[in-house]
C-alpha cells in the first residue's frame, strides 16, 4: 500500500503498461502524465472524484514527464475532449513537433502513440502551476530526452516520472539516445536527491517514503548496467514483449516475434543471441 498522498493529489496508477497519472485539484485543475492511449476512462473517474468536476469543462493543463507511449498516449483523446494545453521540456517539444518516432521509442517496439502537440516548453529550474499549487521543473533524464520531474516544495512531494521508482528506474536506451544516458541517470538522481523530498509518486507504482533507501537501489542499479550495457539489451527485449502481450493481445505469435526480432537487432545483438533470447521469451 502507498503512501497517504496530500488531499489535493490523486494517483492513477494502473500498471506498468500505463505509467501513472497524477490529478492535481485547484482552480485550475491539471494531469502531469496521461497513461497508454487505449483507456482514459479511469482518468476521467478520477478527476471527477478528486475534483467534483468533469474533466470535459476543467482539465486545464496537461504537464508531461516524458513523451514515451506509456505516459503521453493519452495526451490526444484528453486534448480533444477538454482543449487542454500541454507542457513540456523543450527536448520533447522538438521531438514531438518533428514527430520523431526514433526518438520516441516507436520505430521498433511496436507501441503506438496517437499524435499531439506540445503548447509551450518548461524550463528546468521553473516554476509551474498546476492546480492551485506551485511546482518546481526538475531536468531528470537518462530514461527519457527531454525527461522532467515536478517538485512540491512546500509538502516535499515529487513527481518522478520514470527516473526514480521505488525498486530502480526506468530502462536506459544508449543505442537510441546516446552513450550519455548513464551520465544523465546520474545526474537525475543526484538532482533528486539534492531536493531531498519526503514523498515519491513514480511512473509505475505506489507512491513511497523511503527515498535514501531508493536511491541507494537506484544507484546499484545504474552502476551495474553502466558496467554491463550488455544486460541492458536483454531487458530491452524482454520489456518490449511485455508490452506487446499486454497492449496488443490481438497481435498473432508470429508478428510478436518479428517485431521482437526487429528490436533485438536494432539494440545491436547478434542474430545467435537475437534468437536465443526470443526462444527463452517465448517460452516463457
Amino acid at each position: 500500500m502507498g503512501v497517504q498522498l496530500p488531499d489535493s493529489l490523486a494517483l492513477v496508477a494502473r500498471g506498468w503498461m500505463h505509467g501513472n497519472v497524477v490529478v492535481i485539484n485547484g482552480e485550475q485543475p491539471a494531469l502531469i502524465d496521461t497513461g497508454y492511449h487505449t483507456d482514459v476512462a479511469p482518468i476521467r473517474a478520477a478527476f471527477a472524484q478528486l475534483t467534483g468536476r468533469r474533466l470535459r469543462e476543467h482539465l486545464a493543463t496537461i504537464a508531461l514527464t516524458h513523451t514515451h507511449s506509456d505516459h503521453a498516449g493519452g495526451v490526444q483523446a484528453l486534448v480533444a475532449a477538454s482543449g487542454a494545453v500541454v507542457r513540456a521540456h523543450p527536448d520533447v517539444k522538438r521531438m514531438v513537433d518533428a514527430w520523431d518516432t526514433r526518438a520516441m521509442w516507436l520505430d521498433t517496439t511496436g507501441q503506438q502513440l496517437p499524435r499531439f502537440q506540445v503548447d509551450s516548453v518548461l524550463m528546468p529550474g521553473a516554476r509551474i502551476t498546476l492546480g492551485d499549487i506551485q511546482w518546481r521543473v526538475i531536468h531528470t533524464p537518462g530514461h527519457a530526452t527531454g525527461g522532467v520531474s515536478y517538485f512540491w516544495e512546500q509538502e516535499g512531494v515529487l513527481v518522478s516520472g520514470d527516473a526514480l521508482w521505488k525498486d530502480g528506474f526506468g530502462i536506459l536506451n544508449p543505442w537510441s539516445d546516446g552513450e550519455q544516458v548513464f551520465a544523465d541517470a546520474a545526474d537525475a538522481l543526484n538532482r533528486i536527491d539534492e531536493v531531498s523530498p519526503r514523498i515519491v509518486i513514480p511512473g509505475h507504482g505506489e507512491a513511497f517514503n523511503d527515498v535514501p533507501e531508493a536511491l541507494s537501489r537506484a544507484r546499484s542499479r545504474l552502476d551495474y548496467y553502466t558496467r554491463r550495457p550488455d544486460r541492458l539489451q536483454v531487458q530491452m527485449v524482454r520489456s518490449c514483449l511485455g508490452f506487446l502481450r499486454l497492449a496488443r493481445p490481438d497481435l498473432p505469435e508470429s508478428q510478436m516475434r518479428t517485431i521482437t526480432h526487429d528490436m533485438a537487432l536494432w539494440l545491436q545483438l547478434d542474430e545467435d543471441d537475437t534468437a536465443r533470447a526470443i526462444s527463452e521469451l517465448f517460452r516463457d
